[in-house]
Protein backbone atom coordinates (compact mmCIF):
# COMPACT_ATOMS: atom_id res chain seq x y z
CA UNK A 1 0.00 0.00 0.00
CA UNK A 2 2.79 2.41 0.94
CA UNK A 3 4.71 1.55 -2.24
CA UNK A 4 1.62 2.17 -4.41
CA UNK A 5 1.01 5.57 -2.82
CA UNK A 6 4.69 6.41 -3.29
CA UNK A 7 4.63 5.55 -6.99
CA UNK A 8 1.43 7.51 -7.41
CA UNK A 9 3.05 10.57 -5.82
CA UNK A 10 6.12 10.33 -8.10
CA UNK A 11 3.88 10.07 -11.13
CA UNK A 12 1.90 13.14 -10.09
CA UNK A 13 5.13 15.13 -9.59
CA UNK A 14 6.56 13.96 -12.92
CA UNK A 15 3.56 15.18 -14.83
CA UNK A 16 3.07 18.23 -12.62
CA UNK A 17 4.46 20.81 -14.96
CA UNK A 18 2.46 19.51 -17.85
CA UNK A 19 -0.72 19.59 -15.77
CA UNK A 20 -0.07 23.08 -14.46
CA UNK A 21 0.22 24.40 -18.00
CA UNK A 22 -3.21 22.99 -18.66
CA UNK A 23 -4.63 24.45 -15.45
CA UNK A 24 -5.42 27.78 -17.01
CA UNK A 25 -7.39 26.08 -19.70
CA UNK A 26 -9.09 23.90 -17.10
CA UNK A 27 -10.92 26.88 -15.72
CA UNK A 28 -12.71 27.17 -19.09
CA UNK A 29 -13.62 23.45 -19.24
CA UNK A 30 -15.77 21.79 -16.54
CA UNK A 31 -14.07 18.42 -17.00
CA UNK A 32 -10.60 19.90 -16.78
CA UNK A 33 -11.73 22.00 -13.82
CA UNK A 34 -12.74 18.90 -11.85
CA UNK A 35 -9.56 17.06 -12.89
CA UNK A 36 -7.45 20.00 -11.71
CA UNK A 37 -8.98 19.88 -8.27
CA UNK A 38 -8.31 16.12 -8.10
CA UNK A 39 -4.68 16.93 -8.91
CA UNK A 40 -4.52 19.41 -6.03
CA UNK A 41 -6.04 16.82 -3.69
CA UNK A 42 -3.54 14.11 -4.64
CA UNK A 43 -0.67 16.59 -4.40
CA UNK A 44 -1.78 17.43 -0.85
CA UNK A 45 -1.97 13.74 0.06
CA UNK A 46 1.52 13.27 -1.34
CA UNK A 47 2.84 16.20 0.67
CA UNK A 48 1.21 15.37 4.01
CA UNK A 49 1.12 11.58 3.90
CA UNK A 50 3.07 9.94 1.06
CA UNK A 51 6.29 11.78 1.90
CA UNK A 52 5.97 10.86 5.56
CA UNK A 53 5.27 7.29 4.55
CA UNK A 54 8.38 7.19 2.40
CA UNK A 55 10.48 8.67 5.18
CA UNK A 56 9.10 6.17 7.66
CA UNK A 57 9.78 3.27 5.26
CA UNK A 58 13.36 4.44 4.72
CA UNK A 59 13.94 4.91 8.44
CA UNK A 60 12.50 1.50 9.20
CA UNK A 61 14.82 -0.18 6.70
CA UNK A 62 17.77 1.72 8.17
CA UNK A 63 16.73 0.82 11.72
CA UNK A 64 16.49 -2.89 10.93
CA UNK A 65 19.90 -2.85 9.29
CA UNK A 66 21.36 -0.89 12.21
CA UNK A 67 19.84 -3.26 14.75
CA UNK A 68 21.52 -6.25 13.08
CA UNK A 69 24.81 -4.37 12.87
CA UNK A 70 24.58 -3.14 16.49
CA UNK A 71 23.75 -6.62 17.72
CA UNK A 72 26.68 -8.21 15.92
CA UNK A 73 29.16 -5.51 16.98
CA UNK A 74 28.04 -5.58 20.62
CA UNK A 75 28.36 -9.38 20.74
CA UNK A 76 31.90 -9.21 19.33
CA UNK A 77 32.80 -6.38 21.75
CA UNK A 78 31.43 -8.31 24.73
CA UNK A 79 33.62 -11.25 23.85
CA UNK A 80 36.70 -9.02 23.85
CA UNK A 81 36.15 -7.06 27.08
CA UNK A 82 33.67 -5.04 29.08
CA UNK A 83 35.52 -1.84 28.25
CA UNK A 84 35.22 -2.52 24.53
CA UNK A 85 31.53 -3.26 24.88
CA UNK A 86 30.93 0.03 26.76
CA UNK A 87 32.89 1.94 24.11
CA UNK A 88 30.86 0.42 21.26
CA UNK A 89 27.57 0.95 23.14
CA UNK A 90 28.46 4.63 23.73
CA UNK A 91 29.32 5.04 20.05
CA UNK A 92 25.86 3.85 19.00
CA UNK A 93 24.14 6.02 21.62
CA UNK A 94 25.94 9.11 20.32
CA UNK A 95 25.14 8.14 16.72
CA UNK A 96 21.45 7.76 17.58
CA UNK A 97 21.36 11.21 19.13
CA UNK A 98 23.11 12.78 16.14
CA UNK A 99 20.81 11.16 13.58
CA UNK A 100 17.59 11.62 15.50
CA UNK A 101 18.30 14.87 17.35
CA UNK A 102 14.93 16.41 16.55
CA UNK A 103 13.12 13.24 17.61
CA UNK A 104 14.83 13.14 21.00
CA UNK A 105 14.29 16.87 21.45
CA UNK A 106 10.56 16.53 20.74
CA UNK A 107 10.35 13.51 23.05
CA UNK A 108 12.12 15.43 25.80
CA UNK A 109 9.85 18.47 25.35
CA UNK A 110 6.85 16.17 25.69
CA UNK A 111 8.07 13.82 28.40
CA UNK A 112 9.57 16.37 30.78
CA UNK A 113 6.31 18.38 31.30
CA UNK A 114 4.40 15.13 31.76
CA UNK A 115 6.97 13.98 34.30
CA UNK A 116 6.77 17.27 36.14
CA UNK A 117 2.95 17.07 36.18
CA UNK A 118 3.16 13.59 37.69
CA UNK A 119 5.62 14.84 40.31
CA UNK A 120 3.32 17.79 41.12
CA UNK A 121 0.30 15.52 41.57
CA UNK A 122 2.32 13.22 43.84
CA UNK A 123 3.53 16.19 45.90
CA UNK A 124 0.01 17.64 46.26
CA UNK A 125 -1.34 14.24 47.29
CA UNK A 126 1.50 13.85 49.78
CA UNK A 127 0.96 17.32 51.31
CA UNK A 128 -2.77 16.78 51.59
CA UNK A 129 -2.07 14.10 54.18
CA UNK A 130 -0.15 16.65 56.31
CA UNK A 131 -1.42 19.55 58.36
CA UNK A 132 -0.15 22.14 60.79
CA UNK A 133 -0.95 21.26 64.39
CA UNK A 134 -0.06 22.12 67.95
CA UNK A 135 2.36 19.66 69.49
CA UNK A 136 1.42 19.24 73.16
CA UNK A 137 4.43 18.67 75.40
CA UNK A 138 3.76 17.59 78.96
CA UNK A 139 6.55 16.87 81.43
CA UNK A 140 9.03 16.87 78.54
CA UNK A 141 7.09 14.29 76.52
CA UNK A 142 4.92 14.68 73.45
CA UNK A 143 1.42 13.51 74.33
CA UNK A 144 -0.37 14.39 71.11
CA UNK A 145 -1.01 16.75 68.22
CA UNK A 146 -4.18 18.87 68.26
CA UNK A 147 -5.93 21.30 65.93
CA UNK A 148 -6.18 24.13 68.46
CA UNK A 149 -5.84 24.87 72.16
CA UNK A 150 -9.56 24.36 72.86
CA UNK A 151 -9.06 20.61 72.31
CA UNK A 152 -6.47 20.58 75.08
CA UNK A 153 -8.64 22.63 77.44
CA UNK A 154 -11.55 20.22 77.00
CA UNK A 155 -9.26 17.21 77.41
CA UNK A 156 -7.67 18.74 80.52
CA UNK A 157 -11.07 19.44 82.11
CA UNK A 158 -12.07 15.84 81.46
CA UNK A 159 -8.81 14.50 82.89
CA UNK A 160 -9.04 16.77 85.94
CA UNK A 161 -12.64 15.63 86.49
CA UNK A 162 -11.51 11.99 86.49
CA UNK A 163 -8.39 12.58 88.62
CA UNK A 164 -9.96 14.84 91.24
CA UNK A 165 -13.11 13.01 92.36
CA UNK A 166 -13.45 13.69 96.05
CA UNK A 167 -11.03 16.63 96.06
CA UNK A 168 -11.90 20.21 96.89
CA UNK A 169 -11.92 23.04 94.39
CA UNK A 170 -8.49 24.30 95.50
CA UNK A 171 -6.94 20.83 95.20
CA UNK A 172 -8.23 20.31 91.66
CA UNK A 173 -6.04 23.06 90.24
CA UNK A 174 -2.86 21.17 91.25
CA UNK A 175 -3.80 17.86 89.63
CA UNK A 176 -2.19 18.65 86.24
CA UNK A 177 0.64 21.00 85.32
CA UNK A 178 0.48 23.43 82.40
CA UNK A 179 1.73 22.04 79.03
CA UNK A 180 3.95 23.53 76.34
CA UNK A 181 2.96 23.99 72.69
CA UNK A 182 4.97 23.85 69.48
CA UNK A 183 3.70 24.40 65.94
CA UNK A 184 4.45 21.30 63.86
CA UNK A 185 3.72 19.87 60.44
CA UNK A 186 2.45 16.34 60.98
CA UNK A 187 0.48 13.64 59.14
CA UNK A 188 -3.26 13.95 59.68
CA UNK A 189 -3.46 10.45 61.13
CA UNK A 190 -1.33 11.59 64.10
CA UNK A 191 -3.99 14.10 65.26
CA UNK A 192 -5.79 13.20 68.51
CA UNK A 193 -9.25 14.14 69.78
CA UNK A 194 -10.39 15.21 73.24
CA UNK A 195 -10.88 11.68 74.57
CA UNK A 196 -7.47 10.41 73.38
CA UNK A 197 -5.65 13.47 74.68
CA UNK A 198 -7.44 13.13 78.02
CA UNK A 199 -6.20 9.53 78.34
CA UNK A 200 -2.67 10.63 77.37
CA UNK A 201 -2.75 13.32 80.08
CA UNK A 202 -3.84 10.79 82.65
CA UNK A 203 -1.01 8.45 81.55
CA UNK A 204 1.48 11.31 81.88
CA UNK A 205 0.30 12.10 85.42
CA UNK A 206 1.53 10.35 88.53
CA UNK A 207 -1.87 8.74 89.18
CA UNK A 208 -2.35 4.99 89.42
CA UNK A 209 -4.57 4.40 86.38
CA UNK A 210 -6.45 1.49 84.87
CA UNK A 211 -8.87 0.78 82.05
CA UNK A 212 -12.46 1.08 83.24
CA UNK A 213 -15.94 2.33 82.31
CA UNK A 214 -16.67 5.92 83.26
CA UNK A 215 -20.24 6.89 84.19
CA UNK A 216 -21.24 10.36 83.00
CA UNK A 217 -24.60 11.96 83.87
CA UNK A 218 -25.50 14.93 81.68
CA UNK A 219 -21.85 15.07 80.63
CA UNK A 220 -20.62 15.27 84.24
CA UNK A 221 -18.29 12.52 85.48
CA UNK A 222 -19.72 10.57 88.40
CA UNK A 223 -17.43 7.56 88.87
CA UNK A 224 -15.63 4.71 87.13
CA UNK A 225 -16.63 1.05 87.31
CA UNK A 226 -14.22 -1.66 86.18
CA UNK A 227 -16.99 -3.70 84.55
CA UNK A 228 -19.37 -1.80 82.27
CA UNK A 229 -22.07 -4.45 82.71
CA UNK A 230 -22.07 -3.79 86.47
CA UNK A 231 -22.66 -0.07 85.86
CA UNK A 232 -25.44 -0.68 83.33
CA UNK A 233 -27.19 -3.20 85.59
CA UNK A 234 -27.52 -0.57 88.36
CA UNK A 235 -29.31 1.91 86.08
CA UNK A 236 -31.37 -0.81 84.40
CA UNK A 237 -32.64 -1.94 87.80
CA UNK A 238 -33.92 1.59 88.48
CA UNK A 239 -35.81 1.60 85.17
CA UNK A 240 -37.25 -1.88 85.68
CA UNK A 241 -38.79 -0.70 88.95
CA UNK A 242 -40.85 1.95 87.12
CA UNK A 243 -44.56 1.19 86.58
CA UNK A 244 -44.41 1.23 82.77
CA UNK A 245 -47.46 -0.23 81.03
CA UNK A 246 -47.73 -1.79 77.59
CA UNK A 247 -46.67 0.71 74.94
CA UNK A 248 -44.73 2.83 77.46
CA UNK A 249 -40.95 3.00 77.84
CA UNK A 250 -38.94 3.94 80.90
CA UNK A 251 -35.88 6.17 80.75
CA UNK A 252 -34.13 9.02 82.51
CA UNK A 253 -34.56 12.76 82.10
CA UNK A 254 -30.80 12.99 82.25
CA UNK A 255 -28.45 11.48 79.67
CA UNK A 256 -26.45 8.57 81.09
CA UNK A 257 -23.26 7.69 79.14
CA UNK A 258 -20.77 4.88 79.64
CA UNK A 259 -17.27 5.80 78.37
CA UNK A 260 -14.41 3.32 78.24
CA UNK A 261 -11.00 4.86 79.02
CA UNK A 262 -8.25 5.35 81.57
CA UNK A 263 -9.29 6.33 85.09
CA UNK A 264 -7.44 6.67 88.42
CA UNK A 265 -7.61 3.47 90.41
CA UNK A 266 -8.46 4.93 93.81
CA UNK A 267 -11.42 4.73 96.15
CA UNK A 268 -12.70 8.20 95.26
CA UNK A 269 -12.94 7.43 91.53
CA UNK A 270 -13.26 3.65 91.20
CA UNK A 271 -16.59 2.37 92.62
CA UNK A 272 -18.22 -1.00 92.67
CA UNK A 273 -21.90 -1.61 91.85
CA UNK A 274 -22.91 -1.56 95.54
CA UNK A 275 -21.47 1.91 96.12
CA UNK A 276 -23.06 3.19 92.91
CA UNK A 277 -26.48 1.95 94.09
CA UNK A 278 -25.97 3.62 97.48
CA UNK A 279 -25.01 6.99 95.97
CA UNK A 280 -27.88 7.00 93.45
CA UNK A 281 -30.42 6.25 96.19
CA UNK A 282 -29.52 9.50 98.00
CA UNK A 283 -30.14 13.10 96.98
CA UNK A 284 -27.51 14.75 94.86
CA UNK A 285 -28.49 18.07 96.39
CA UNK A 286 -30.81 18.38 99.41
CA UNK A 287 -33.74 20.78 99.50
CA UNK A 288 -32.74 24.36 100.31
CA UNK A 289 -34.78 26.61 102.60
CA UNK A 290 -34.60 30.29 103.45
CA UNK A 291 -35.92 31.97 106.57
CA UNK A 292 -37.49 35.37 105.90
CA UNK A 293 -35.91 38.35 107.63
CA UNK A 294 -36.85 41.97 108.14
CA UNK A 295 -37.28 43.82 104.83
CA UNK A 296 -37.71 40.67 102.75
CA UNK A 297 -40.31 40.41 99.99
CA UNK A 298 -41.24 37.86 97.36
CA UNK A 299 -39.38 39.93 94.78
CA UNK A 300 -36.16 40.20 96.82
CA UNK A 301 -36.06 36.55 97.88
CA UNK A 302 -36.79 35.33 94.35
CA UNK A 303 -34.06 37.55 92.90
CA UNK A 304 -31.50 36.45 95.50
CA UNK A 305 -32.11 32.79 94.64
CA UNK A 306 -32.35 33.22 90.84
CA UNK A 307 -36.09 32.54 90.73
CA UNK A 308 -39.10 34.36 89.41
CA UNK A 309 -41.86 35.41 91.81
CA UNK A 310 -44.25 32.87 90.29
CA UNK A 311 -41.66 30.08 90.68
CA UNK A 312 -41.08 31.02 94.32
CA UNK A 313 -44.83 31.03 95.04
CA UNK A 314 -45.24 27.68 93.23
CA UNK A 315 -42.58 26.18 95.54
CA UNK A 316 -44.45 27.52 98.57
CA UNK A 317 -48.21 27.25 97.92
CA UNK A 318 -48.90 27.27 101.66
CA UNK A 319 -47.62 30.86 101.99
CA UNK A 320 -50.16 33.60 101.35
CA UNK A 321 -49.63 36.98 99.76
CA UNK A 322 -47.62 38.30 102.70
CA UNK A 323 -44.27 37.18 104.12
CA UNK A 324 -43.58 37.45 107.83
CA UNK A 325 -40.26 37.44 109.66
CA UNK A 326 -39.30 33.83 110.44
CA UNK A 327 -41.33 32.28 107.59
CA UNK A 328 -39.40 29.38 106.13
CA UNK A 329 -39.50 29.25 102.35
CA UNK A 330 -38.41 26.45 100.02
CA UNK A 331 -36.07 27.99 97.44
CA UNK A 332 -34.74 24.82 95.77
CA UNK A 333 -36.17 21.33 95.62
CA UNK A 334 -34.04 18.30 96.42
CA UNK A 335 -32.50 16.83 93.27
CA UNK A 336 -31.51 13.26 92.49
CA UNK A 337 -28.65 12.05 90.33
CA UNK A 338 -31.11 10.53 87.88
CA UNK A 339 -34.85 11.10 87.47
CA UNK A 340 -36.86 8.20 85.98
CA UNK A 341 -39.43 9.10 83.34
CA UNK A 342 -42.17 7.26 81.48
CA UNK A 343 -42.70 8.01 77.79
CA UNK A 344 -45.79 7.03 75.86
CA UNK A 345 -47.23 7.85 72.47
CA UNK A 346 -50.89 8.77 72.03
CA UNK A 347 -53.04 9.45 68.99
CA UNK A 348 -55.71 12.13 69.47
CA UNK A 349 -58.26 13.89 67.32
CA UNK A 350 -58.53 17.66 67.28
CA UNK A 351 -61.22 19.80 65.69
CA UNK A 352 -60.26 22.45 63.14
CA UNK A 353 -62.42 25.56 63.34
CA UNK A 354 -64.09 26.65 60.15
CA UNK A 355 -63.99 30.19 58.78
CA UNK A 356 -67.06 32.35 58.23
CA UNK A 357 -67.40 34.18 54.94
CA UNK A 358 -69.93 37.05 54.94
CA UNK A 359 -71.59 38.83 52.04
CA UNK A 360 -74.13 41.70 51.89
CA UNK A 361 -77.72 41.19 50.80
CA UNK A 362 -79.90 44.25 50.18
CA UNK A 363 -83.03 42.10 50.34
CA UNK A 364 -82.42 41.18 53.99
CA UNK A 365 -83.25 43.46 56.87
CA UNK A 366 -80.30 45.20 58.54
CA UNK A 367 -79.12 43.02 61.42
CA UNK A 368 -80.54 39.86 59.87
CA UNK A 369 -78.18 37.12 58.77
CA UNK A 370 -78.91 34.13 56.61
CA UNK A 371 -76.70 31.03 56.58
CA UNK A 372 -76.48 29.85 52.98
CA UNK A 373 -73.80 27.22 53.68
CA UNK A 374 -73.52 25.55 57.05
CA UNK A 375 -69.98 25.50 58.43
CA UNK A 376 -68.45 22.21 59.45
CA UNK A 377 -65.35 21.70 61.58
CA UNK A 378 -62.50 19.60 60.25
CA UNK A 379 -60.64 16.86 62.09
CA UNK A 380 -56.91 16.34 62.59
CA UNK A 381 -55.32 13.12 63.81
CA UNK A 382 -52.47 14.16 66.09
CA UNK A 383 -49.72 11.87 67.38
CA UNK A 384 -48.09 13.15 70.58
CA UNK A 385 -45.23 11.95 72.76
CA UNK A 386 -46.01 12.41 76.46
CA UNK A 387 -43.37 12.29 79.17
CA UNK A 388 -44.46 11.82 82.78
CA UNK A 389 -42.43 11.98 85.97
CA UNK A 390 -44.00 10.47 89.06
CA UNK A 391 -47.33 10.21 87.25
CA UNK A 392 -47.39 13.95 86.43
CA UNK A 393 -47.05 15.18 82.84
CA UNK A 394 -43.56 16.66 82.46
CA UNK A 395 -43.39 17.25 78.71
CA UNK A 396 -45.71 17.06 75.71
CA UNK A 397 -44.45 16.98 72.13
CA UNK A 398 -46.38 16.75 68.89
CA UNK A 399 -44.59 14.38 66.52
CA UNK A 400 -47.12 13.98 63.69
CA UNK A 401 -50.32 15.58 62.42
CA UNK A 402 -52.56 14.27 59.65
CA UNK A 403 -55.74 16.00 58.46
CA UNK A 404 -58.59 13.49 58.37
CA UNK A 405 -61.20 15.91 57.05
CA UNK A 406 -60.91 19.53 55.95
CA UNK A 407 -63.18 22.17 57.52
CA UNK A 408 -66.04 23.58 55.45
CA UNK A 409 -66.35 27.36 55.58
CA UNK A 410 -69.66 28.84 56.70
CA UNK A 411 -71.19 31.32 54.27
CA UNK A 412 -73.51 33.97 55.68
CA UNK A 413 -75.48 36.76 54.07
CA UNK A 414 -75.86 39.98 56.11
CA UNK A 415 -78.90 42.14 55.50
CA UNK A 416 -78.49 45.81 54.62
CA UNK A 417 -82.16 46.92 54.25
CA UNK A 418 -82.97 49.70 56.73
CA UNK A 419 -85.79 49.38 59.31
CA UNK A 420 -89.03 51.32 58.96
CA UNK A 421 -88.70 51.36 55.17
CA UNK A 422 -91.18 49.43 53.03
CA UNK A 423 -92.56 47.49 56.00
CA UNK A 424 -89.24 46.65 57.72
CA UNK A 425 -88.55 47.22 61.41
CA UNK A 426 -85.34 47.19 63.36
CA UNK A 427 -84.47 45.44 66.57
CA UNK A 428 -81.74 43.59 68.42
CA UNK A 429 -80.84 40.05 67.36
CA UNK A 430 -80.50 37.39 70.06
CA UNK A 431 -77.57 34.97 70.32
CA UNK A 432 -79.66 32.42 68.42
CA UNK A 433 -80.39 34.87 65.60
CA UNK A 434 -84.03 35.86 66.41
CA UNK A 435 -85.57 39.27 66.99
CA UNK A 436 -88.63 40.37 69.02
CA UNK A 437 -91.77 39.73 66.89
CA UNK A 438 -93.73 42.85 68.00
CA UNK A 439 -91.50 45.94 67.60
CA UNK A 440 -93.94 48.29 69.41
CA UNK A 441 -95.35 45.89 72.02
CA UNK A 442 -93.16 44.53 74.81
CA UNK A 443 -95.49 43.48 77.62
CA UNK A 444 -96.02 39.74 78.22
CA UNK A 445 -99.54 39.00 79.50
CA UNK A 446 -99.03 35.22 79.70
CA UNK A 447 -95.78 33.23 79.74
CA UNK A 448 -94.93 29.89 78.18
CA UNK A 449 -96.04 26.88 80.23
CA UNK A 450 -98.53 28.78 82.43
CA UNK A 451 -101.59 26.54 82.61
CA UNK A 452 -100.26 24.61 79.62
CA UNK A 453 -99.78 27.73 77.51
CA UNK A 454 -97.76 26.93 74.36
CA UNK A 455 -96.24 30.33 73.68
CA UNK A 456 -95.97 33.97 74.74
CA UNK A 457 -98.90 36.41 74.74
CA UNK A 458 -97.49 39.84 73.84
CA UNK A 459 -99.56 43.05 74.20
CA UNK A 460 -99.45 46.71 75.18
CA UNK A 461 -101.83 49.64 75.67
CA UNK A 462 -103.54 50.21 72.32
CA UNK A 463 -102.12 46.94 70.93
CA UNK A 464 -104.79 46.53 68.22
CA UNK A 465 -103.29 47.08 64.75
CA UNK A 466 -99.67 47.30 65.83
CA UNK A 467 -97.16 45.54 63.48
CA UNK A 468 -96.09 41.90 63.73
CA UNK A 469 -92.70 41.09 62.10
CA UNK A 470 -90.90 37.87 61.19
CA UNK A 471 -88.56 36.95 64.03
CA UNK A 472 -86.05 35.50 61.55
CA UNK A 473 -85.73 34.83 57.86
CA UNK A 474 -87.66 31.89 56.48
CA UNK A 475 -90.40 30.63 54.16
CA UNK A 476 -94.10 31.20 54.92
CA UNK A 477 -95.87 27.88 55.40
CA UNK A 478 -99.37 29.05 56.45
CA UNK A 479 -100.94 32.53 56.09
CA UNK A 480 -104.61 32.87 57.11
CA UNK A 481 -107.10 30.81 59.11
CA UNK A 482 -107.30 27.02 59.37
CA UNK A 483 -110.45 27.03 61.52
CA UNK A 484 -108.82 26.55 64.91
CA UNK A 485 -108.36 28.67 68.05
CA UNK A 486 -105.45 30.59 66.49
CA UNK A 487 -107.77 32.62 64.27
CA UNK A 488 -105.83 34.45 61.55
CA UNK A 489 -102.15 33.38 61.89
CA UNK A 490 -98.85 33.01 60.07
CA UNK A 491 -96.49 29.99 60.31
CA UNK A 492 -92.88 30.48 59.10
CA UNK A 493 -90.35 27.69 58.52
CA UNK A 494 -86.77 28.86 59.35
CA UNK A 495 -85.02 25.59 58.48
CA UNK A 496 -83.08 23.20 60.71
CA UNK A 497 -86.39 22.05 62.24
CA UNK A 498 -87.32 25.49 63.66
CA UNK A 499 -90.69 27.22 62.97
CA UNK A 500 -92.49 30.25 64.49
CA UNK A 501 -96.25 30.92 64.76
CA UNK A 502 -97.93 34.37 64.97
CA UNK A 503 -101.64 34.05 65.99
CA UNK A 504 -104.81 36.22 66.51
CA UNK A 505 -103.88 38.61 63.68
CA UNK A 506 -106.34 41.28 62.46
CA UNK A 507 -108.53 39.94 59.65
CA UNK A 508 -107.16 41.17 56.33
CA UNK A 509 -103.87 42.40 57.84
CA UNK A 510 -101.71 39.42 56.71
CA UNK A 511 -99.21 40.70 54.12
CA UNK A 512 -97.54 37.43 53.09
CA UNK A 513 -98.62 34.26 51.31
CA UNK A 514 -97.56 30.60 51.57
CA UNK A 515 -94.27 29.86 49.81
CA UNK A 516 -93.08 33.46 50.11
CA UNK A 517 -89.64 34.05 51.59
CA UNK A 518 -89.47 36.69 54.32
CA UNK A 519 -86.62 38.29 56.21
CA UNK A 520 -86.19 39.19 59.85
CA UNK A 521 -87.97 42.46 60.69
CA UNK A 522 -90.31 42.30 57.72
CA UNK A 523 -93.93 43.08 58.70
CA UNK A 524 -96.15 40.05 58.08
CA UNK A 525 -99.41 41.09 59.84
CA UNK A 526 -100.98 43.26 62.61
CA UNK A 527 -101.92 42.45 66.22
CA UNK A 528 -105.60 41.55 66.54
CA UNK A 529 -108.01 39.35 68.54
CA UNK A 530 -109.29 36.71 66.10
CA UNK A 531 -109.84 33.11 67.17
CA UNK A 532 -109.91 32.15 70.83
CA UNK A 533 -108.84 35.51 72.27
CA UNK A 534 -110.00 37.71 75.16
CA UNK A 535 -108.37 40.86 73.80
CA UNK A 536 -105.87 42.22 71.27
CA UNK A 537 -102.55 40.44 71.63
CA UNK A 538 -99.96 38.41 69.67
CA UNK A 539 -99.71 34.73 70.51
CA UNK A 540 -96.07 33.83 69.57
CA UNK A 541 -94.81 30.24 69.46
CA UNK A 542 -91.41 28.67 68.71
CA UNK A 543 -91.66 25.09 67.41
CA UNK A 544 -88.52 22.89 67.32
CA UNK A 545 -88.74 19.54 65.53
CA UNK A 546 -92.52 19.50 65.96
CA UNK A 547 -92.63 20.38 69.67
CA UNK A 548 -93.18 23.79 71.26
CA UNK A 549 -90.44 25.36 73.38
CA UNK A 550 -90.07 28.49 75.48
CA UNK A 551 -89.76 31.41 73.03
CA UNK A 552 -87.65 33.35 75.55
CA UNK A 553 -84.86 30.88 74.80
CA UNK A 554 -84.77 32.30 71.25
CA UNK A 555 -85.85 35.96 71.54
CA UNK A 556 -85.08 38.72 74.02
CA UNK A 557 -86.99 41.95 74.70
Amino acid sequence: MIRAITYFGLSVQWHGRHLLRRFARALRSPVLYVFSWFYILFAALDFFFARSARNFRAEWKFLRAEMHSVSDNLNRAWKKSTTTWLSVFGHYIAKAFRRHRRLFKAAANTALPLLMAVVLVMEVHQWQSFTYALRVIYDGKTIGYIANESVYLQARNLAVEKLSVGLGENERADVLDAPKYELSLVPINKMVDTSMLSDNLIRASDANITNACGVFIDGEFLCAVKNENDARSVFNAILEAQPARTGETAGFLESVDYVQGLYPDNENTMWDAQKLVQVLSNDKRPAQYYTAQSGDSFSKIASDHHLTISELKALNPQVGDSIFIGTELLVAKASRYVTPKIVRTEVRTEEIDFKTETSRNAKLFSGDRRIIQQGRKGVDKVTVRITTVGGVVYDWEEIDRVTVSEPVDEKVEIGTAKSGVAGFYGGSISARGFMWPAPTARMISQYFGHNGHKGLDITTSGAYGRPIVAAASGVVEIAGSTGNSYGQYVLIDHGNGIKTRYAHCVTGSIRVRPGQRVTAGQQIASIGSTGNSTGPHLHFEVIVNGGVTNPLNYVSR
